[in-house]
């Protein structure tokens, strides 16, 4: 059995992601994203792999891409959106090559490909489309069907409007690529969708595409809060504890379900470690503190009586007496004492977040905020449920956030106060008649 070669698309500007950067490179079980992908396609016999980044983030994913595997082909994307990137692969790809186009941010479990090898091994002629079955609207393209073919494929075509319930995955295989790049290079389309219009013609002049449904474990990242998605995932795969013998842990310290704690990390007096959990390496859970369902990255501190729930936490974050729940933050981002996320609205509906001007629904009745890199949050500030502050900004002391904070911003609280002269002695008091008078007026 021939393998297709492997156009993985790691490119796009990722503005819905917005305040964090580079989704790709987001670490699970501290590998990023990354990594995991290819160790997964590696495992599954691909041997030829072209990598299409943008130029931000080009040398990011190349060291981490070569580090895994060096025999592959990177480059930087010439063109706009998904036909773009394909164009800019296919450079690289012999006309009578067959590829396998996927996301570098979408997961999935072995299934899929067991369903990719049945079909080289009955049909390696004709193109498959995976599909995913989905009830809520998902922001992609959408299958028209005809029995085991797709007929039609429609790209975003707004909530209502969908063709039927099935999701393009984007796991589509060609056999032919020199086929594939004929209608690339004959569609054209005023939206983000010149893939998709070429894919439809294709469909239309008469070629199969088969159609697979995916039943398993589908994980992707476009918004930021679908790192938590992506993180229970990971999370889901801890078997048992896996404790570095270079961890440091006290003895009344609890370490409860599955965890992973790396090396160096430090567990104090108290402290409840519940799983499924994920620390990283040099971490420090301090007194009293609590971290649940959660993931913190390298070099954190999770100060006394610090609550960490549901959770992903990048690495070099500091906190101190916090409760942090349902959120998403970059890296270096410090909470004075006392300062909270809020994750449940009043009304216990929907939590909707502003990206890009409109408002969007996060699927999630429990969702706090998304914090991006370099950001310091004052003492006894408060974020609203869905609430983003971007990166290098700084909240001030007891302010409470309800609209979002774009980079490079300093927020601060602004008060009236009266300051005048104290005419009431202290000393002229005494403890012990206060104390006195409040028995007698208990007693009463």
């Amino acid at each position: 059995m021939k393998f297709p070669t492997l156009i993985i698309l790691s490119g796009g500007s990722s503005s819905r992601f917005a305040p964090l950067k580079e989704k790709m490179l987001f670490k699970f079980l501290g590998s990023t994203l990354v990594e995991h992908q290819l160790k997964t396609f590696k495992r599954h016999g691909f041997e030829k792999i072209v990598i299409v980044t943008s130029e931000n983030n080009f040398d990011e994913i190349k060291n981490e891409a070569t580090r895994v595997t060096p025999n592959l082909e990177i480059v930087i994307q010439k063109g706009e959106g998904m036909a773009g990137a394909a164009n800019t692969a296919l450079e690289k790809i012999g006309d009578d090559e067959s590829v396998l186009i996927v996301n570098m941010n979408d997961i999935f479990d072995d299934g899929i490909f067991e369903k990719l090898k049945a079909h080289l091994g009955t049909n390696p002629s004709e193109n498959l489309f995976v599909g995913f079955y989905s009830e809520k609207y998902f922001p992609g393209g959408y299958f028209t069907l005809d029995g085991d073919r797709v007929v039609g494929i429609v790209e975003k075509p707004g909530e209502g409007n969908e063709p039927s319930k099935i999701v393009n995955m984007v796991f589509d295989y060609f056999p032919n690529a020199a086929v594939l790049k004929k209608y690339m290079a004959e569609a054209a389309s005023d939206r983000d969708d010149v893939y998709e219009v070429a894919v439809d013609k294709m469909m239309k002049d008469g070629i199969v595409f088969k159609y697979a449904e995916h039943k398993g474990i589908w994980r992707t990242i476009k918004y930021p809060w679908h790192v938590l998605s992506m993180m229970e995932y990971y999370l889901s795969v801890i078997g048992g504890q896996e404790i570095s013998s270079k961890a440091e842990i006290a003895k009344s310290a609890k370490i409860i379900g599955h965890v992973v704690i790396e090396e160096g990390v430090k567990i104090f007096d108290n402290a409840v470690i519940k799983g499924p959990v994920y620390i990283g390496k040099n971490s420090i859970i301090a007194n009293n503190a609590l971290v649940r369902d959660s993931m913190v990255g390298d070099n954190c501190v999770i100060g006394f009586s610090t609550e960490i729930a549901r959770s992903y936490i990048s690495e070099s974050c500091w906190f101190h007496t916090n409760y942090i729940g349902d959120s998403v933050l970059g890296k270096n981002v410090s909470l004075g004492s006392g300062a909270v996320t809020a994750n449940l609205r009043l009304d216990e509906q929907e939590v909707k977040v502003n990206v890009k001007g409109e408002r969007v629904g996060t699927g999630l009745i429990k969702f706090g905020n998304v914090i991006g890199d370099n950001v310091r949050i004052g003492v006894n500030s408060s974020l609203s449920p869905g609430i983003k502050v971007g990166a290098y900004s700084f909240v001030g002391s007891g302010v409470l956030v309800d609209e979002d904070v774009e980079d490079h911003k300093f927020v601060k609280l602004k008060q009236e106060k009266e300051i005048k002269e104290n005419v009431f002695d202290i000393t002229k008091t005494s403890r012990k008649d206060i104390q006195t008078g409040l028995k007698n007026t208990l007693s009463k």
